[in-house]
């Protein structure tokens, strides 16, 4: 039988047929064939064959893989598989705006060749932030979009783009990621309410959601005939599968200018005179945000901001 990973934890996995018959599986041997780098071996996404007795024997070719570097686990770990795109939350306050953690979701998507749409969540919070503050988000989705990126403003509080979202999934399959207390989880309740799932509130003292989605689970609409993975918040969110050097090729706005330098691929865009980064920095060609995220990310690709707790 074939059938498509749900959730799983473990090597305990919920897959369900194409009739909708759900099954409770296990992995024949505990290990599948060339997967045993992951910290996980299967995600909700995944095709699978699996036999009566609820032992799955195969993994089917998958289309694509979002993934992020488990550092507890020091290995890469799947969070969704086969989807049409990627949902990056990111919301003005409560928790706070985030962009440098956006940079690292949109680098992961653009890695893997997944189109990703950044989803502002909580736009009803703009009334509560004073206009510096609201000048300051506004410039940083702003350059989001002159990069490329769909940019969806959204209040699952309100309802406000709640219908376009919706349009947005039809016949699709879509991963939900971003930090703790982004509403996430809250959206899959407004886009699908028989899923009922537990919602926390955000943490007072250090104003950031508390965990309550543990695994990525996949959730279904039958009817409008879209798919939502909703994956686990994350606090700390560490590429995965992109060597240091490629980093520039990945990313947007750096990109034109690989191998331009006066000191060719050897130039830490730092300090180098005729660095092209440098100047497209000073011309705003690239965003200051931007660069620093470059710079965080490539020393800890290169494994030297192996310390830091929150490198963000």
């Amino acid at each position: 039988m074939t059938g498509r990973i749900v959730s799983g934890s473990r090597n305990v996995f919920i897959v369900k047929t194409e009739s909708s018959v759900i099954y409770e599986c296990r992995i024949k041997g505990k290990i599948l064939k060339n997967d045993k780098i992951f910290y996980n071996p299967l995600a909700p996404g995944d095709f699978v064959e699996f036999d009566s007795a609820g032992l799955i024997r195969n993994l089917i070719a998958r289309r694509n893989l979002f993934t992020r570097f488990n550092v507890k686990g020091n290995a890469p770990q799947l969070l969704a598989a086969n989807v049409d795109a990627v949902f990056c939350f990111i919301t003005p306050a409560s928790p706070p705006f985030r962009p440098r953690f956006v940079d690292r979701l949109l680098l992961q998507a653009d890695a893997a060749n997944i189109p990703a749409i950044i989803i502002c969540n909580k736009i009803d919070l703009f009334s509560t932030i004073n206009d510096e503050t609201r000048f300051a988000i506004e410039t940083r989705l702003s350059d989001f979009e002159r990069l490329g990126y769909e940019l969806m403003r959204i209040s699952v509080k309100t309802g406000e783009g709640l219908d376009e979202l919706k349009s947005k999934l039809k016949m699709k399959s879509a991963a939900l990621v971003g930090h703790s207390g982004c509403g996430k989880t809250s959206l899959i309740n407004a886009l699908l309410p028989a899923a009922k799932q537990k919602t926390g509130i955000l943490n007072q003292k250090y104003d950031r959601g508390n965990h309550t989605t543990v695994m990525s689970v996949l959730f279904e609409n039958d009817i409008e005939k879209f798919t939502i993975i909703d994956t686990p918040g994350i606090r700390r969110f560490v590429p995965e599968g992109i060597a240091p050097g490629d980093l520039q090729n990945i990313m947007r706005d750096f990109a034109p200018h690989t191998g331009k330098c006066a000191f060719g691929l050897s130039c830490t865009h730092q300090t180098e005179t005729g660095c092209k980064i440098q100047e497209a920095l000073k011309s705003g060609a690239i965003h200051k945000d931007r660069f620093e995220s470059f710079i965080r990310i490539k020393k800890e690709l290169s494994g030297i901001n192996k310390v830091s707790r929150n490198p963000l």
